[in-house]
């Protein structure tokens, strides 16, 4: 099964194929991330068919529906770094036309 996952839901998965029985409290420790994220994140994969949530009396375990997954991940929402003002070249022949030095 492909599966289009964000990072966050990619590094999920990983540590679901490793860790079994997690539970998402387990999970939130283990990922330090504030409960809304998370909860989010395990809404998606729920939504896609990866995970199914399963809740006992004090503790919701989370399970991995397909064990042989092939994960793509989508890297459209990251923000883009190093990107500033373009600087323009020196001139090729020694001249510099820069204000600084007229």
């Amino acid at each position: 099964m492909n599966v289009q996952v964000d990072s966050l839901q990619a590094r999920i998965i990983a540590i679901l194929k490793d860790w079994y029985p997690i539970t998402v409290e387990e999970l939130k420790d283990e990922l330090a991330l504030p409960s809304m994220v998370l909860e989010r994140s395990l809404k998606g994969l729920m939504v896609k068919g990866v995970i199914a949530l399963e809740p006992l009396s004090d503790k919701t375990f989370i399970r991995l529906l397909v064990p042989e997954i092939v994960i793509e991940v989508d890297r459209k929402g990251k923000k883009k770094r190093g990107k500033g003002r373009a600087v323009p070249p020196l001139p090729v022949d020694g001249s510099d036309d820069s204000i600084m030095y007229r």
